[in-house]
């Protein structure tokens, strides 16, 4: 079922509908329910095991097949039933990293990451720095707190930023510093999940773009 043009998911314990854009019950038991998000990433496979080399993989078996929403993916349509319409700044199927804070939410246009790969701003009062995965295809958000971030000269593979404030580099993905007076160091991450924008902003019409292309 959709709600919103956006999953739904039940739980057999009882049989309480959830909503997957937001993790609230909206119908059952446990209507009104909030579900706790834990930070996870959407990228391939190949770019997740460089990082996590000891993963272990869960799966029935059975090797996927193509992506049966491709040409969907690739058109204009909007939705499923085509009855939902976007509003606001970006386009309709804008890919938006959306993530919230507090009663909050933000979205951060895939595409006006792709050239400086490291954006920081401000998210309702709270520092955020926001990175560019390897793949190009996904990005985290991490809490700034004090830290200033640049992106800094590269001395590996992997994307590399520099704190202004005390010189200290951080390996930007991973959120971790690797030299320097902080060395060991790691940002705390923020829930986020990739989303068209129509469908986060059905959700969160408030929400507050950061770094967004204006139609």
């Amino acid at each position: 079922m959709l709600w919103r043009e956006n999953l739904v998911m039940y739980d057999r314990q009882t049989d309480s509908w959830w909503s997957q854009a937001d993790g609230k019950a909206i119908r059952g038991a446990k209507r009104g329910t909030q579900l706790v998000q834990l930070p996870s990433d959407l990228m391939r496979f190949d770019e997740w095991r460089a990082l996590h080399p000891g993963t272990t993989v869960l799966s029935t078996g059975e090797r996927p097949g193509p992506d049966r929403y491709r040409t969907y993916h690739d058109g204009r349509a909007i939705g499923v039933t085509g009855r939902t319409r976007s509003a606001g700044a970006l386009d309709a199927k804008a890919r938006v990293l959306g993530f919230r804070l507090g009663d909050r939410a933000f979205a951060v246009s895939m595409e006006t990451l792709v050239t400086p790969r490291v954006v920081q701003a401000d998210a309702g009062g709270r520092p955020v720095v926001v990175v560019l995965g390897p793949d190009r295809q996904t990005a985290r958000v991490f809490l700034a707190r004090e830290h200033r971030f640049a992106v800094g000269t590269p001395s590996s593979p992997r994307l590399i930023m520099q704190d202004a404030s005390t010189l200290t580099f951080w390996d930007a993905f991973a959120g971790t510093a690797v030299t320097g007076a902080l060395a060991g160091s790691q940002l705390e991450p923020v829930p986020a999940h990739l989303s068209y924008w129509f469908s986060w902003h059905s959700f969160f019409p408030d929400a507050t773009i950061i770094g967004g292309r204006a139609r």
